[in-house]
Order: structure tokens, then sequence, then C-alpha cells
């Protein structure tokens, strides 16, 4: 239990002894091991059997709930230890926030709107400016076939004349 709560039966704080076991390292022979090759040190020769022995370094961590939220960073607080509020408060926080995203709503679905009313205005005007440029090029080209169908009368005339 001192484990848990980082106290001992006393009430002192629990210190981790110099070179004992690990809790999570039960004493068995799953702790040795036969090594693969020589280590530095006495006793540690390549096939020989040896031991492992787990030591804690450092303090363990302390943690502290602080905070309770409902989804992912996005929903309301559940739990504060460091802010209280009465329901009353609660409920007026959750109202505003639902107001504030009713706006936010609002703005975006006007923001579309805009969004589609400067496209469609910008599609007519390429359609006028196309039907437009078609137009001219119709013109232009009634005017050619008009001069192109003159020219041809006038050279059937010079040929009649011609042959008479």
């Amino acid at each position: 239990s001192d484990y848990i709560t980082g106290m001992t039966e006393s009430g002192a704080p629990a210190a981790a002894a110099s070179g004992a076991m690990s809790d999570s390292e039960a004493e068995d022979e799953t702790s040795h091991v036969i090594l693969p090759q020589k280590y530095s040190g006495r006793g540690n020769a390549k096939s020989h059997k040896s031991a492992l022995k787990l030591v804690e370094l450092g303090p363990r961590l302390r943690m502290k709930l602080t905070k309770v939220e409902r989804g992912l960073a996005s929903g309301d607080v559940m739990y504060h230890a460091y802010v209280k509020k009465n329901p009353e408060d609660a409920r007026k926080q959750r109202e505003k926030i639902q107001q504030e995203a009713g706006l936010k709503k609002k703005r975006r679905d006007e923001q579309e709107e805009n969004v589609r009313r400067k496209k469609a205005v910008l599609e007519e005007k390429r359609d006028n400016k196309r039907r437009k440029r078609e137009q001219r090029e119709r013109e232009a080209m009634q005017e050619l076939r008009g001069a192109a169908a003159a020219a041809d009368s006038d050279s059937d005339d010079d040929n009649d004349s011609e042959s008479d």
C-alpha cells in the first residue's frame, strides 16, 4: 500500500531502499540469465549464469485529477478541482455556449450564401462575356460572307460583261 499512497504505515514518505528489488520483480529463476559474451566485472564470464537485479531510480510519479471534460477538448466540464459552480451557473454557461454556437452557424450559413451568390454573379459575367464574343464572331463571319458574296457577284458581273 505504500507504493500506491507513497506513505509508510507510520505516515512518513516512503523511500526506495538502495539496491532493493523492484516491486515488479520477483525473486525466482527468471531473474537469472546465461551470458552470451564476457562482460566487465567479477564473475561475468561468457556462458555463465548471472543474476539480474532491477533497481528503481527517481521518485514515483504523483498525479492529481484536475479536470474532466465530456468529449475531447470540446465538451462541457464535468469536474474541475479548482473551479466550483452551482447548477444555475452551469446552466447559464451551457445556454451561452449554445447561443454562441447558433450565432456561429448563422454566420457560417450567411458566408456560404455570399460565396454562392458571388460565384453565380461571376458565372453570369462569364456567360455574358462568352455570348458577346460568340455574337461578335458571328457578326464578323456574316460580314466576311457578305464581303465574299459581294466579291463573287462583282466577279460574276465582270465575267458576264466580258462574255457580252
